[in-house]
């Protein structure tokens, strides 16, 4: 058996919206790109068409890392607070 995948990107998101009016589906977020770009795909059978929006992700994940200290254990069980009570600080708050 052979499979086909027929996959093309599209320079604009009008061009990928008016694809998929065009053939009966809708236009879907994927994700952001590593460059943080937002990711857009609509697909029908085994055609599907992706566009690359120039604009910054609308849905941009927050940065958060997590030091491999804090899951030791102080002595007598007094430390910070687990990483489940922080919150991320908004990006470019610098806490004082």
């Amino acid at each position: 058996m052979t499979a086909v995948c027929d996959l093309r990107e599209l320079a604009t998101l009008a061009e990928l919206r008016t694809w998929a009016l065009a053939h009966g589906t809708r236009v879907r977020y994927l994700g952001p790109t590593l460059e943080g770009r937002p990711l857009y795909a609509a697909t029908r059978g085994p055609s599907t068409r992706v566009v690359v929006d120039p604009r910054p992700d609308p849905h941009p994940r927050p940065l958060v890392w997590r030091s491999p200290l804090e899951r030791l254990s102080a002595p007598g069980g007094a430390g910070a607070d687990p990483p489940s009570r922080r919150t991320p600080s908004p990006r470019g708050h610098v806490p004082r």
